[in-house]
């Protein structure tokens, strides 16, 4: 199948009229909208990158934090418990006791309180901005 154009349709001046429509300002224009879209697409991918590197750094820290500090004060009940059977020591009773009760359930820190599921919680949303902003990256790295 021939797919070149016919002397019938088309005329030798047509190329020259199509590109005398196009001014010099025109195609600058575009490669000028090219570039700066490609600018802003690469600038939203590092963000989005950068992102991921904070999220999965801090996510990790504020589960482990958050599910620690939440066994923290039942561990220590069991140990309680089960010392009885091990030693009749008062003073050591006392102690135990005295940090069990010193675990504190929020603390409030910079104006900020933190409390144990509060950690967790956070750390659950930090992965899940890290799974949005991973997708977001690959969308992204597929448009440049």
């Amino acid at each position: 199948m021939d797919t070149s154009p016919s002397s019938s349709h088309s005329s030798p001046m047509r190329g020259e009229r199509l590109l005398s429509a196009t001014t010099p300002y025109q195609k600058g224009g575009f490669i000028v909208g090219r570039v700066l879209l490609n600018i802003v697409w690469a600038l939203a991918h590092f963000a989005f990158s950068f992102l991921i590197q904070l999220t999965e750094l801090f996510a990790p820290i504020l589960l482990i934090l958050g599910v620690g500090w939440s066994l923290l004060p039942h561990l220590i009940t069991v140990a309680t418990a089960n010392l009885g059977s091990l030693t009749e020591d008062q003073q050591t009773h006392e102690i135990v006791n005295h940090i069990a009760h010193t675990i504190p359930d929020q603390l409030m820190i910079a104006g900020h309180l933190l409390t144990p599921h509060g950690l967790v919680k956070d750390g659950l949303l930090l992965m899940a901005l890290a799974a949005a902003s991973s997708t977001a990256a690959a969308w992204l790295a597929r448009r440049l």
